[in-house]
């Protein structure tokens, strides 16, 4: 009797058990079948619905290397190439850029291509649709544009290249920023001797894709604390031209730029009593040396007409700039002069003449800037210039309303601390220097 009670127990155990069991099983089968799979949404296609290939353009790729794998035929690749060429200028596909190769699941083909999506860049894409007939289509993702501000210190060792991107830690908007900056006070700052400490704030438009900033729009204000002294930049535009002015309405521009180059670094200055070792006496320096690399772009800092441009031994190639009856300047030592630049044209502020080199007696890739005033070299660095013509007066009241609305905005953002900073970023500084 006892046993037959513990048996009867155990089947009613197994019973219990086993209906546990299959009722969790069937919870688990209702639960799967409410499961949803999310989309994964990419360039207007949920991935899920697709076999993907993902990739990048290798050497010398063609539309043709890049459709090869995936069962196109060379007649679809010929109408992809001419219709993205002709109507929508996708001449060449380029190294290190990807792709997405959308082909269908089915299980009896292979790399069966129903999609493609080539990325140009952070904001263009292309989409080729191979599924009746070869279309192309341009696609463009959503800029989000938005005013940022910014603020950054000149410290040991750096620069405003090193400044800027130490507080924007983004090349994709530092550097075109800094390239703004240096066009916008080119007339009136010296990049090329910036002291320790001198200090810049920015407001900006900041331009972002999907949350990633991509690049900068207009600059809109700038405060430039150099040598103590603060110079302002506010964008204004006048009867449809948009220029930069100063608080009280004066045009930033000036006749002469203070460099023929952009923003680089100044290796030697003008110098009368200059000793050189190489000849044991003293040689005085009647220029003023930019250090930069091979092959930038130099440029004349102000109108005029070609006097000279050819070569010499000790100039090696050269241009020779007559601005008037009073002032001229001279670039020395290019690589080459530039095409279309000879005697008798008329050349204009910011020109290319030429690029920098090594030609002549240099010991380095340079170009030696020199200053003619009244027929006398002098240190252009110490030459002072009116600046443009200011705008006309009727504009200046609604001018100096719209200063008074962006000044505060200026004036308040707060100027990085001046820290201690490491020997590692020191030696960052001046290798950033060097390069640039």
């Amino acid at each position: 009797m006892k046993h037959s009670k513990i048996a009867l127990m155990l089947i009613l155990a197994s019973i219990l058990l086993f209906s546990c069991n299959g009722e969790e099983r069937r919870k688990r089968k209702e639960a799967k079948k409410k499961e949803v799979i999310q989309p994964d949404m990419h360039y207007g296609f949920d991935l899920n619905k697709f076999d993907v290939h993902k990739g990048e353009v290798e050497k010398d790729w063609t539309l043709s290397h890049l459709f090869a794998k995936y069962d196109v035929s060379q007649a679809e690749i010929n109408e992809a190439y001419i219709q993205s060429k002709d109507s929508l200028g996708l001449d060449y596909i380029t190294l290190g850029n990807e792709y997405f190769m959308l082909c269908r699941t089915d299980k009896d083909t292979i790399h069966n291509l129903e999609y493609a999506i080539y990325i140009k860049n952070k904001i263009e894409y292309f989409i080729f649709d191979f599924r009746d007939s070869v279309t192309v289509l341009a696609k463009r993702k959503p800029v989000k544009t938005e005013i940022k501000e910014i603020a950054a210190r000149i410290r040991k060792g750096g620069n405003l290249s090193f400044a800027i991107d130490r507080e924007v830690q983004n090349t994709a908007v530092s550097f075109p920023m800094i390239d703004e900056i240096a066009g916008i006070y080119s007339w009136s700052i010296d990049f090329f001797h910036l002291q320790i400490d001198d200090k810049i704030k920015v407001l900006y438009e900041e331009r972002s894709v999907e949350g990633e900033a991509i690049g900068i729009g207009k600059i809109q204000a700038i405060l430039f604390n150099h040598k103590e002294r603060d110079f302002y930049a506010f964008r204004y535009t006048v009867d449809s031209s948009t220029n930069y002015y100063t608080e009280e309405g004066k045009g930033m521009k000036s006749m002469f730029l203070s460099a023929p180059l952009k923003y680089s670094r100044m290796s030697s200055g003008y110098n009368l009593k200059r000793y050189l070792r190489m000849y044991g006496r003293i040689k005085p320096h009647l220029g003023t040396d930019y250090a930069a690399p091979y092959g930038t772009p130099i440029w004349t800092t102000a109108d005029g007409v070609i006097s000279r441009a050819g070569y010499g031994r000790g100039n090696g190639n050269f241009v020779k700039v007559k601005h008037n009856s009073q002032y001229s300047t001279q670039y020395l030592h290019m690589s080459r002069i530039a095409e279309g630049i000879k005697v008798g044209k008329y050349v204009m502020q910011g020109e290319i003449i030429g690029y920098v080199g090594s030609t002549g007696s240099s010991t380095g890739n340079h170009v030696c800037y020199r200053f003619w005033k009244d027929g006398k070299q002098v240190d252009s660095r110490k030459q002072k210039f009116n600046n443009a013509k200011p705008m006309d007066s009727t504009y200046i009241p609604t001018y100096l309303k719209y200063v008074d609305s962006v000044k505060p905005m200026l004036d308040k953002i707060i100027y990085p601390e001046l820290d201690t900073i490491s020997e590692e970023i020191d030696t960052m500084g001046i290798m950033l220097e060097d390069s640039l």
